[in-house]
């Protein structure tokens, strides 16, 4: 799933850049996420996040995921890569059931805030 992440102003919302698609709050979205997301199945969902947004309302993106998604969400670094050893398998999808796993891409457009979006 992508979704396109802007400055708010009070939280984060989700909308296509430059169109007339309406605007939605992201905290609505991960709540209807959280909801719907595992009814026609288990198996994880990958959320492909661009984020368009200053670094107070990147911390609101972790915050309002980490508060919503609860335990659904993938926060943790893989055990090898904790340790420092080299990861050899990675998880298989049937080891990530009802889980919701971000992969983030931060767009530069708007100023050079580097890979700041952490979940921890």
């Amino acid at each position: 799933m992508l979704v396109d992440i802007y400055d708010g102003d009070h939280e984060p919302m989700i909308y296509h850049g430059k169109t007339f698609t309406s605007k939605v709050s992201l905290r609505e979205v991960c709540q209807v996420i959280k909801k719907y997301g595992f009814v026609a199945s288990p198996y994880p969902i990958i959320l492909s996040a661009e984020v368009h947004c200053s670094l107070a309302q990147q911390d609101m993106i972790a915050a309002i995921m980490i508060e919503v998604f609860e335990d659904t969400l993938v926060q943790e670094p893989l055990e090898e890569l904790a340790e420092g050893r080299k990861i050899e398998v990675l998880p298989s999808p049937e080891q990530l059931k009802g889980k919701i796993l971000l992969k983030v891409g931060l767009n530069t457009t708007f100023g050079n805030w580097g890979p700041k979006l952490i979940l921890a």
